[in-house]
C-alpha cells in the first residue's frame, strides 16, 4: 500500500525534530522527501533546523543541513545564528564547522552579544579559544556594555578569564553601570576569579556608577570568604558608596551577620554614617536582621544614634513590623518615647504600618497611648487613616481616646471614612465614635468620604443615621462634593437617600451639580 506523501508543514515539523535530536539519516530523508530546508519552528524560539542541530552540538547534521543549503545566518527570535547556539553550548567541534563554511563571526545577538560573549558567558574555555584564534574581537560590547571578559567574569570562569586576559583583555573596561570585571565577579562571590584578577592587577577600588567598590558589592551579597580576600589584599574598608555606605553598612542592611563580624573584627567604623545618616546598627534594624542587631550592639553599637530625620534604631524598625528586633532593642535599654523630627515615636510608627504584634508589645512595654506626632496625630489616628482594623481595635481595647483630634480636626473616624476603610468606620461606630463631629473645615465623616466618592462608607455612614445635609465651612453637603469630584456611584445613592439637588456652595453652581448628577 502506497504511503501518502506528508503535507510540507508536518515535514518541516518532523525536520527541525531530526536536527534537534542529531538524528542526520532521518534528517536527509525528509529533505529528499522535499521537506524545507529553512523553516522556523514558532513553537521554540523560530530555530530553523540548522539553529536547533547546531544548538545541540550535532555537527553532522549541521553539515548535511549546510550540504543541502541551508542558511548559515538565519537567527532564531533572540537573534542567534546557528554559530551563537553552538558556542552558548560549548559546541567547539560545531562550531569549527560553521566557522569553516563562513559563519558570520561578529553577528550579534537581539543585545548586541557576539559568538565570543555567548560563550564566554558560559565559560566554555575551549570555543573562547577557537573564537580568538579565528579574530573575535576581544573588546566587542554588548547593548549593556559587556566584554566577554565581563561576561565570564560575572559567571566566575576562572579558565575562561584566564584565557582571555592571556589574549589581552582590557582589566578595566566597565559594563554600562561602570562596574568592571573585578567588581562584577566579586558581586557573585566567585573567590577564584577575583584572586586571579588582582594577581593580574585589577583595580581593586575600581568604583561602578554607583560608587561601589569590589568589597561593597561583596559585602552586600553576603560573600564572607570574597570580603576576606579582598580585605587580605587591602581594600578599603571604610569606601563608600553614592549612598556613603560602607561595606559594613551594607552588610548590616541585608542581615548578614557573619560577614559584619568579620569587617568588625578587621577593624570597620562601628558608627559610620551614610548620607542619610544610618548607621550599620539602624540598617539592620529597619530591616529586621535581629542577630545582626544583637551583634551589632554586643560590639557596642550606639542604641540611641540618630539618622538625618531623628530616627532612632527603634523608630527605624518599627514601620517594618519587626517584632523580635523591636523587642531585642526594648531589652537593650532602648527610649521608648524617642522620636524623629516628624514627632512620631517607636508606636506611632507601627500602628501607621498596621504592625499589631508589635503594637502591643510596645503597649506592654509602657508607650504612651496618646502620643502625638507633629501633625497631633495619636497612633489610633495614623492606624485608622490606613484602615487597619486590627490595630485600632487593640488601641481601643487598650483605652486609646476615641475622639483625639489631629491638628487639622480629623478623629480617627473621619480618617478611616476619609480612606473609605469601611469595616475600620464600621468598628469605630460600634466603638461609640461621634458621628458627626467635623474637623477644622467643618466637615463631618460623611463629607470626607463622599468627597473621595467612597460610596460604600457612604452607604454604611447613612445608615448609621450620619446627617445627609450636614455643611461643611464653605456650605458643602456631602452631595456637593461627591458630585464636585465626579463621583457619579456616590451622587446616586446620595439622591436615592434623599440628598437636596439644590444644595450649592459658595464654589459650586447649580449648573455643576446638576451636570455632576447626571441632569
Amino acid at each position: 500500500m502506497a504511503t501518502l506523501p506528508m503535507q510540507e508543514g508536518a515535514m518541516a515539523g518532523a525536520l527541525w525534530e531530526a536536527a534537534k535530536a542529531g538524528n542526520t539519516a532521518e534528517a536527509s530523508r525528509l529533505l529528499d522527501a522535499g521537506a524545507p530546508v529553512d523553516c522556523k519552528n514558532d513553537a521554540d524560539n523560530g530555530f530553523t533546523a540548522l539553529v536547533a542541530a547546531a544548538s545541540g552540538g550535532h555537527t553532522n547534521t549541521v553539515e548535511l543541513l549546510l550540504d543541502r543549503g541551508a542558511d548559515l545566518e538565519a537567527k532564531d527570535e533572540y537573534g542567534a545564528t546557528a554559530l551563537m547556539a553552538a558556542a552558548s553550548g560549548g559546541h567547539t567541534d560545531t562550531v569549527e564547522v560553521l566557522l569553516d563554511r563562513g559563519a558570520d563571526l561578529e553577528a550579534k545577538g537581539e543585545y548586541g552579544a557576539t559568538t565570543l560573549a555567548v560563550a564566554s558567558y558560559g565559560g566554555h574555555t575551549d570555543t573562547v579559544e577557537l573564537l580568538l584564534d579565528r579574530g573575535a574581537d576581544l573588546e566587542a560590547k554588548d547593548e549593556h556594555g559587556a566584554t566577554a571578559l565581563v561576561e565570564a567574569a560575572y559567571g566566575g570562569h576562572t579558565d575562561t578569564v584566564e584565557v582571555l586576559l592571556d589574549r589581552g583583555a582590557d582589566l578595566e573596561a566597565k559594563d554600562e553601570y561602570g562596574a568592571t570585571a573585578l567588581a562584577l565577579a566579586a558581586s557573585g562571590g566567585h573567590t577564584d576569579t577575583v584572586e586571579l584578577l588582582l594577581d593580574r592587577g585589577a583595580d581593586l577600588e575600581a568604583k561602578d556608577e554607583y560608587g561601589a567598590t569590589a568589597l561593597g558589592e561583596a559585602a552586600s551579597g553576603d560573600h564572607k570568604d570574597m570580603v576576606e580576600l579582598l580585605l587580605d589584599r587591602g581594600a578599603d574598608l571604610e569606601a563608600k558608596d553614592e549612598d556613603g555606605a560602607t561595606a559594613l553598612v551594607a552588610a548590616a542592611s541585608g542581615g548578614h551577620t557573619d560577614t559584619v563580624e568579620l569587617l568588625l573584627d578587621r577593624g570597620a567604623d562601628l558608627e559610620a554614617k551614610d548620607e542619610y545618616g544610618a548607621t550599620a546598627l539602624m540598617a539592620a534594624a529597619s530591616g529586621g536582621h535581629t542577630d545582626t542587631v544583637e551583634l551589632l550592639l554586643d560590639r557596642g553599637a550606639d542604641l540611641e544614634a540618630k539618622d538625618e530625620d531623628g530616627a532612632t534604631a527603634l523608630i527605624e524598625v518599627a514601620p517594618g513590623g519587626h517584632t523580635d528586633t523591636v523587642e531585642l532593642l526594648l531589652d537593650r535599654g532602648a527610649d521608648l518615647e524617642a522620636k524623629d523630627e516628624h514627632g512620631a515615636t517607636a508606636l506611632v510608627e507601627a500602628a501607621s504600618g498596621g504592625h499589631t504584634d508589635t503594637v502591643e508589645l510596645l503597649l506592654d512595654r509602657g508607650a504612651d497611648l496618646e502620643a502625638k506626632d507633629e501633625y497631633g496625630a495619636t497612633a489610633l489616628v495614623v492606624a485608622a487613616s490606613g484602615g487597619h482594623k486590627d490595630t485600632v481595635e487593640l488601641l481601643l481595647d487598650r483605652g486609646a481616646d476615641l475622639e483625639a483630634k489631629d491638628e487639622y480636626g480629623a478623629t480617627a473616624l473621619m480618617a478611616a471614612a476619609s480612606g473609605g476603610h469601611k469595616d475600620t468606620v464600621e468598628l469605630l461606630l460600634d466603638r461609640g465614635a461621634d458621628l458627626e463631629a467635623k474637623d477644622e473645615d467643618g466637615a463631618t465623616a460623611l463629607v470626607l468620604a463622599a468627597s473621595d466618592g467612597h460610596k460604600d462608607t457612604v452607604e454604611l455612614l447613612l445608615d448609621r443615621g450620619a446627617d445627609l445635609e450636614a455643611k461643611d465651612e464653605d456650605g458643602a453637603t456631602a452631595f456637593v462634593v461627591a458630585a464636585s469630584g465626579g463621583h457619579t456611584d456616590t451622587v446616586e445613592l446620595l439622591l436615592d437617600r434623599g440628598a437636596d439637588l439644590e444644595a450649592k456652595d459658595e464654589y459650586v453652581s447649580k449648573a455643576l451639580v446638576a451636570a455632576a448628577s447626571g441632569g
